[in-house]
């Protein structure tokens, strides 16, 4: 994302559109669809469908749960000018944009704001959910808690019961990601295991790039990571 948590705190977070999202969604969609290995039933979400509600609604039992939207994490002197109280609440200082989260929100927290904290996504029950692919700015990142380690969406989603969570380590391009994430599915889908497919969608991402011309610095290739089960 390329939102500032730190402009005018967290309540007036503002997100820019990711032209790249939308052609990302379609061609994993139709990979999807035409692979034999596909399990469950595909449901796409956007513009005002991919609510806070809906998520809480149809993420639970999902073999995976794509999120191809802005994430965000206020760290350092952000958490003091957000007026959030980073020891108490750490978990309310990263999370992901969905619908209507540019819309104007007061300072009572609300159940369907378009602002998911990784507070809330510790509260969903994805027992049984394989992969949950975040795919948006850094949110592998947060922050550190002697003797917990780091706190954030990764924490999150592992306490609601994740198997396994691909993320980014730092903001990330729009048309790079879409590029990488078709790399992804195109080799999950194929079999692959999750390393095997997280190394196979880097190395091709690389090789775009490269055939391309285009620069082949570890930012458009290597931010994503898995975390979880490797199968």
């Amino acid at each position: 994302a390329d939102a500032d948590p730190c402009a005018r705190g967290l309540s007036t977070l503002r997100f820019a559109p990711l032209p790249s999202a939308r052609a990302e969604i379609d061609t994993i969609a139709a990979l999807w669809r035409a692979s034999p290995n596909r399990t469950g039933e595909l449901r796409e979400l956007s513009g005002a469908e991919a609510s806070e509600t809906a998520l809480r609604k149809l993420a639970p039992g999902r073999d995976v749960v794509h999120l191809a939207t802005h994430g965000f994490f206020a760290g350092g002197r952000c958490a003091d000018e957000a007026g959030i109280r980073a020891l108490d609440d750490p978990l309310l200082l990263s999370g992901l944009a969905l619908a209507d989260a540019n819309a104007a929100r007061s300072g009572a927290k609300a159940t369907d704001d378009g602002i998911l904290t990784s507070e809330e996504i510790a509260t969903l029950d994805l027992e049984g959910v394989d992969w949950v692919v975040l795919s948006a700015c850094e949110t592998g990142v947060g922050r550190v808690h002697a003797g917990e380690g780091v706190l954030g969406l990764r924490r999150a989603f592992e306490t609601a019961g994740v198997r396994t969570l691909v993320m980014s380590l730092w903001p990330v391009d729009d048309d790079a990601t879409r590029v990488f994430m078709t790399a992804l599915y195109r080799h999950r889908l194929d079999g692959d295991a999750t390393d095997a497919a997280m190394r196979a969608a880097t190395l091709d991402a690389l090789a775009a790039r490269r055939d391309a011309r285009r620069s082949d610095h570890p930012f458009y290739w290597a931010a994503f990571v898995a975390v979880g089960d490797w199968r």
